[in-house]
């Protein structure tokens, strides 16, 4: 009678034990999803802040991009940005400019707005990958996931433009260069500075 009393005691306990985890690990999911949309709207918004100057408009958005991929996990982050494009390509207007619709990924530009998932998979392995020298590597992978993006979104508008490579970079990708990198060392400051801040 003692044994089967504390088999039962010792069930119990286990099963507490699984349903206290099954709650955290859910609470812990719901924050994730919840800080998720909320870099997606952080995207939306930034993305409108914009000089418009042709053919592709200078924008905050490679700055939430940054930031998205340097403070939330690599599937959070990817989800995050994904979800973004998502919405302007069913034609919610959060594309710069006021931007929506599927026509805007399949224009001249279009290519340097699907990195944008990519990009901030990129930045948020990056700082994933080492417990040490964490800010030198978050550095690192930004500046890889913009070289991405100059890449995809200049092949594609040259795909789509008939424009010579050479050229399209000299139009779509060189003279957004120091606005860019200014961006990246911002983003840079700024989640170091969220980090601080939270822990």
């Amino acid at each position: 009678m003692e044994k089967q009393k504390t088999k039962k005691v010792n069930e119990s306990i286990v099963n507490k034990d699984m349903v206290n985890k099954g709650s955290v690990i859910s609470s812990e999911r719901v924050k994730m999803l919840v800080l998720t949309g909320m870099f997606t709207a952080m995207l939306s918004i930034m993305a409108q802040i914009v000089i418009p100057i042709q053919p592709i408009p200078f924008s905050l958005s490679l700055f939430a991009i940054f930031l998205t991929g340097a403070l939330l996990p690599p599937r959070y982050a990817f989800l995050s940005i994904l979800s973004y494009i998502l919405l302007g390509a069913f034609g919610v207007p959060v594309f710069a400019g006021f931007k929506g619709g599927f026509h805007v990924l399949t224009n001249m530009t279009g290519g340097y707005i699907a990195s944008y998932p990519l990009m901030g998979l990129i930045t948020s392995y990056s700082y994933k990958i080492t417990s040490k020298r964490k800010t030198l590597f978050l550095t690192i992978g930004m500046v890889l996931s913009l070289l991405v993006c100059y890449a995809l979104g200049t092949l594609w508008f040259t795909y789509v433009s008939g424009t010579g490579f050479i050229k399209a970079l000299s139009i779509c990708v060189i003279p957004f260069v120091p606005f860019d990198l200014l961006k990246l060392i911002l983003a840079v400051t700024v989640s170091s500075i969220i980090r601080k801040t939270i822990r």
